[in-house]
């Protein structure tokens, strides 16, 4: 018993004057988090550095491999075209209007979107992503804890949007940078969970940005799609994302 008691005061000792260990193995909070991933990215003030956005690639799905072009612009504009058998399927918004052409569909006429396929592209035009300057967006980032993703461990953010839309982030504990990223929303009275992992990260003009993506839809692979080329601070005009008059 004497000897219990003696190792345990030396114990308490060494934690009374090393006080830096406890503080070392203390979860960091939601903004030291934040601030780790935009780090890994390029830093804030690269980040904002960047205007405009374009990529080319492709999607698999279903086991057909689709040609795909997304273009992006300051402060809220996408522009997003999968061509498929010579038709090209074009979604975009101007940061006010969203719209989708589908020919797929049968006809080559401009559409409006509402509700969550709206929400949802108008989530993807926020160039700066949904943590940079989260408090000003009105956004609320909750730390839900550490987590494990294919044997990597992560921090789990819970992102609730100023919308109300809920948004979960996993980031790679080590780097900072997302590793999966979901999103919940409803479409015709059913929930869906939409899942995108995200790796093969590389740098581009000091930004790092992820070349593959998986997605999935309620735990069912959804597509796979794969980024050949990233270009920043392109020349693109803002009548490229609004939506064309009917004829």
């Amino acid at each position: 018993m004497r000897r219990i008691s003696r190792l345990f005061l030396v114990i308490v000792a060494l934690l009374v004057a090393a006080p830096g260990f406890a503080r070392a193995q203390a979860q960091p909070t939601v903004d030291e988090i934040v601030a780790k991933n935009l780090k890994a990215k390029g830093g804030v003030e690269k980040l904002k550095s960047m205007q405009t956005m374009q990529m080319t690639g492709k999607a698999t799905l279903q086991g057909m491999d689709v040609a795909m072009k997304i273009y992006s612009k300051r402060p809220n504009m996408v522009r997003q075209e999968m061509t498929l058998q010579d038709k090209t399927i074009v979604q975009s918004s101007d940061g006010t209007t969203a719209w989708m052409i589908n020919p797929m569909m049968g006809s080559d006429a401009p559409q409006e979107l509402t509700g969550p396929a709206a929400d949802a592209l108008k989530d993807q035009a926020d160039f700066d992503g949904t943590l940079t300057d989260y408090k000003a967006k009105g956004h609320t980032v909750e730390l839900v804890g550490p987590e494990d993703i294919d044997g990597r461990k992560t921090y789990h953010l819970k992102v609730t949007k100023k919308n109300g839309q809920v948004q979960h982030y996993y980031l790679d504990a080590d780097s900072g940078i997302e590793l999966r990223v979901t999103t919940t929303m409803e479409q015709n009275g059913q929930q869906m969970t939409i899942a995108s992992d995200l790796s093969n990260y590389q740098q581009v003009n000091g930004v790092m940005m992820p070349f593959s993506m998986k997605q999935s839809m309620n735990g069912m692979p959804l597509a796979q799609m794969t980024i050949d080329k990233a270009e920043f601070n392109v020349p693109l005009d803002d009548a490229l994302f609004k939506m064309p008059a009917k004829k």
